[in-house]
């Protein structure tokens, strides 16, 4: 019995270190399959990042355990090259490259997700030369801010053409060095600016236009031009609370050029006016017009809100013109924190009748006459 126990203990033993080489599972912290696309881990970052961050959770120790493991999991699942060590050698080999999920801030990391800046901003300024980037407007209704919604975007940009794969030419022999400048793209020119003395100065080549190469023949799709039409579309996923002005920007699909990366799309949110509610940062504005009558006395109504929700809006004091009431927790959802809301202010205006009868006058009259 004892020899068997001996090596029960070693098998444990030999289990419990299996687990601790095998590290953490990324995909299982983030709650994603093996196979998940990078638009999925980013939804599963999203989503956790925000339920358990310290700041939704004061005190917490174990919502701010949580969250720097969610930040640590998207930082390597995001990053292709560590993605590609840990599917491979899992995180102890990601320990032994100096990589990890563990080595960053995960304030850093919720931080450059949601627009902060930080560590890859820099990592981008050292990308070669990209063409210009495109802002296109991304028209948005103010109740699929407050709501949230998965947009369609589609657009038409230049992409480098397919038949010629950006050389101009039918063919890809017809491709010949510029005879003017040798292939410099640039050219030498010579001239006397005094007696004894010449200018010499270097011009870009007409032949060429500076490209050093020729073509003898066009390409019968894009017609020498290099670049073709070609559609453009997009899935913006648009959080509850979403500011107007934001931009969601697409990395390398605005127009392309041969031989230069594709500067990035950057989508900006342009809110379109709604016929009862204004926006104001995390707050909401009305105005709402009752009688004169409501105004002295009180009343109850009712405002349908931007989720089809009836809000309820009373007064029982009376509520002379351009009075502002304030609703809080019923305005636009906070950015990064949906569930807490700014305030709902209705303003209100007093319609008086055009006219009175005498009888009512004097109905008027006699109220009044007692009021102290």
């Amino acid at each position: 019995m004892a020899p068997r126990g001996v090596l029960l203990l070693l098998a444990l033993a030999a289990l419990l270190c299996a687990c601790a080489l095998a590290g953490r599972d990324y995909y299982e912290v983030l709650g994603v399959t093996r196979d998940a696309s990078t638009a999925e881990i980013k939804r599963a970052f999203r989503k956790l990042s925000l339920k358990h961050h310290p700041d939704k959770n004061p005190g917490d120790e174990e919502a701010h355990k949580k969250f720097a493991e969610v930040a640590g999991a998207y930082d390597v699942l995001s990053d292709e090259e560590k993605k590609a060590k840990y599917d491979r050698f899992g995180e102890e080999g990601l320990s032994a490259n100096g990589g990890g999920g563990g080595g960053h801030d995960p304030f850093d990391i919720f931080s450059q997700f949601f627009g902060g800046g930080g560590g890859r901003r820099q990592q981008r300024e050292q990308e070669p030369s990209r063409g210009p980037d495109v802002v296109l407007p991304l028209r948005v209704s103010l109740a699929d801010l407050y709501n949230g919604r998965v947009l369609q975007f589609s657009a038409r940009r230049e992409t480098v053409c397919h038949r010629c794969h950006g050389h101009g030419a039918a063919h890809e022999h017809d491709i010949r060095v510029c005879a003017e400048c040798g292939g410099h793209g640039v050219k030498m020119t010579t001239r006397r600016v005094g007696p004894g003395f010449i200018q010499q100065f270097q011009t870009t080549c007409d032949a060429c236009h500076g490209r050093g190469k020729v073509a003898a023949s066009t390409c019968p799709v894009c017609g020498g031009r290099k670049v073709e039409l070609g559609d453009l579309a997009f899935d913006v996923d648009l959080e509850r609370g979403t500011p107007d002005g934001f931009e969601v920007e697409f990395e390398n699909y605005a127009d392309e050029a041969p031989g230069q990366p594709a500067g990035h799309v950057r989508l900006q949110v342009q809110t379109t006016p709604h016929p009862v509610f204004t926006r104001d940062g995390d707050d909401l504005w009305m105005e709402l017009t009752i009688s004169l009558k409501e105004a002295l006395v009180g009343f109850r109504r009712a405002v349908t809100h931007l989720d089809g929700r009836e809000v309820p809006v009373a007064r029982a004091a009376v509520t002379p013109p351009r009075f502002v009431a304030s609703l809080p927790g019923e305005g636009m959802p906070k950015r990064h924190f949906p569930s807490e809301k700014g305030a709902l202010h209705v303003k209100f205006h007093v319609a008086f009748p055009d006219a009175l009868s005498d009888a009512q006058k004097e109905g008027f009259r006699r109220l009044f006459g007692r009021v102290k």
